[in-house]
């Protein structure tokens, strides 16, 4: 195997330091003689140390985002029951329709800017999850009477706009925009609203299926963040339903062959292929990025195409199209980086595929960027 193919061994005595300094003499904190500010601050880390305790008895009680989520997706299950349940929703025959209703209303509640900006952002976050990962549940998020008919991405943040400015930050930012944007009326909510539940994973000669539109239009979004992870949000959410992986065709073989060479581009847009951990160029802001959708997406593509090893003989795995650029996701997967952005896959890569790919090891210098707050 080539060496630049293999998995780099890391060694905890050869890693290279970069600790960022202050120039300036006075160091990096200035005392502000404020007792405005003195007090803000003290509230501040009181009401950070009081809120995981609190966040934890919420759970217990059934309440929270985060309780509120479980018992959604508790409720529609996984495999074939999620298909069922998701049909049975698209037909408005769901049986406690209205309970569910209530759930997602309950959610929505979590985003009103009443609530704290920690909670608001797990809402947020609770809201792309279940959104793309439930196909329909969109719709029934739009039919509360929280949103009050807000369809666009900047109606929807005005709705959960915070008066403290000082509460919210980038994290709350991103999530925001994020999850207002996966309940908005865009071009991908239209595209799978008007297809069935199981034509979502169909593959056919007929056309473009659903996972290569979806696949066009995260490249026509150019540099729009939102809309380009929302599309891997859905990608994962498509190929984690059981209907994409019963069929071995030909078709389905080849889509697959595309969702691989998608995500080993995912993966060096987020430089898991540079042996580096932490922030690459200290001169550049950290921007945030939805790296749990594409550790989501990576692991459901490293659970499919399992299932397809385990029906083929082992001299016909390196026939199968989608065969070469799978492998160099697991390559990629298996890298130090990927291990930091994306523990699931990257875990599942390294222990789960030795009979397909042994791992190689080699000694490297890893960089390691250390930043001194």
């Amino acid at each position: 195997m080539d060496s630049s193919h293999a998995l780099i061994r890391r060694n905890p005595d050869a890693v290279v330091a970069v600790i960022q300094e202050n120039s300036s003499e006075r160091g990096k904190w200035a005392l502000v003689l404020s007792p405005g500010r003195t007090l803000n601050q003290v509230y501040t880390i009181l009401g950070n140390v009081l809120e995981k305790p609190a966040n934890r008895t919420a759970h217990k009680l059934g309440l929270g985002p985060r309780a509120v989520t479980q018992k959604i997706k508790s409720y529609f299950g996984s495999g074939e029951k999620r298909v069922r349940q998701l049909e049975l929703l698209q037909g408005r025959t769901l049986p406690s329709l209205s309970k569910l209703e209530k759930h997602c209303f309950k959610l929505l509640k979590y985003t009103s800017p009443a609530e704290s900006a920690q909670t608001q952002c797990r809402a947020f976050q609770n809201i792309v999850d279940l959104v793309t990962l439930l196909p329909g549940l969109r719709e029934l998020f739009l039919r509360t009477q929280f949103l009050d008919g807000a369809m666009s991405t900047k109606d929807i943040s005005v709705l959960w706009a915070r008066h403290d400015n000082a509460a919210t930050n980038a994290e709350w930012e991103f999530w925001n925009n994020f999850a207002a944007t996966c309940l908005s009326l865009s071009n991908i909510a239209m595209m799978l609203k008007e297809l069935s539940i199981r034509e979502l994973t169909i593959c056919d000669e007929q056309g473009l299926s659903v996972i290569e539109r979806l696949l066009i239009e995260r490249d026509g979004c150019g540099d729009l963040p939102y809309p380009r992870a929302l599309c891997i949000r859905y990608l994962a959410g498509i190929v984690d339903l059981p209907g994409f992986w019963l069929n071995m065709g030909v078709v389905h073989s080849h889509v697959a062959s595309k969702l691989c060479r998608e995500m080993v581009l995912v993966l060096k847009d987020i430089g898991v292929d540079i042996l580096a951990l932490g922030l690459i160029d200290a001169s550049e802001p950290e921007s945030l990025f939805d790296y749990e959708g594409v550790d989501f997406l990576a692991i459901t593509l490293l659970a499919g195409i399992s299932t397809w090893f385990d029906k083929l003989d082992p001299e016909d795995w390196s026939a199968q199209p989608w065969y070469e650029s799978f492998t160099t996701v697991l390559l990629l997967l298996r890298r130090p980086r990927a291990a930091e952005l994306l523990p699931r896959s990257s875990s599942c890569a390294a222990s789960d595929f030795e009979n397909i790919l042994p791992s190689v090891y080699q000694d490297a210098e890893l960089n390691l960027r250390v930043v001194n707050r």
